[in-house]
């Protein structure tokens, strides 16, 4: 009976049975850790999501997605002072609007991830979507 295991011979089952679990297991996190994340720049900008384990993501162009806010346009055309208390409140909510509309859309475009343009360093392949259009019109619905 060479080769087959037998009942006299549990805790060398155990083993094997150990040891294939075991390397499966480090086998999924070498793939999962190799095709499931994107490099970002040091102090990017991250909407939603993880580039750990990203394999869909997307950016937007914060410059212009500030610019199309009412609270922004409201700072701009009264000369509101960024750090006076009614442009920190209005920045405050600005912010907030931006988020939700990032993450809403994120969702409707199956992103799981989404940073400040620029800020993906190395995209690994992956395709990156620009939704900052879509964001815009979401602020504006």
């Amino acid at each position: 009976m060479e080769g087959m295991v037998t009942a006299s011979q549990p805790e060398a089952m155990k083993s094997i049975v150990h040891n294939l679990v075991r390397v499966g297991a480090m086998s999924l996190l070498l793939v999962v850790a190799a095709t499931a994340q994107v490099k970002l720049k040091r102090g990017a900008v991250v909407y939603t999501g993880s580039a750990t384990n990203t394999s869909a993501p997307a950016t937007i162009d914060e410059t212009k997605v500030r610019e199309a806010t009412e609270e922004w346009k409201k700072m701009q055309s009264e000369g509101i002072d960024p750090d006076s208390a009614q442009g920190k409140q209005l920045l405050g909510k600005m912010k907030t609007r931006i988020r939700e509309a990032v993450k809403s859309v994120a969702t409707d475009e199956s992103r799981d991830l989404v940073v400040r343009k620029d800020d993906i360093s190395d995209d690994k392949g992956k395709e990156v979507v620009d939704l900052t259009d879509k964001v815009i019109d979401k602020l504006d619905a």
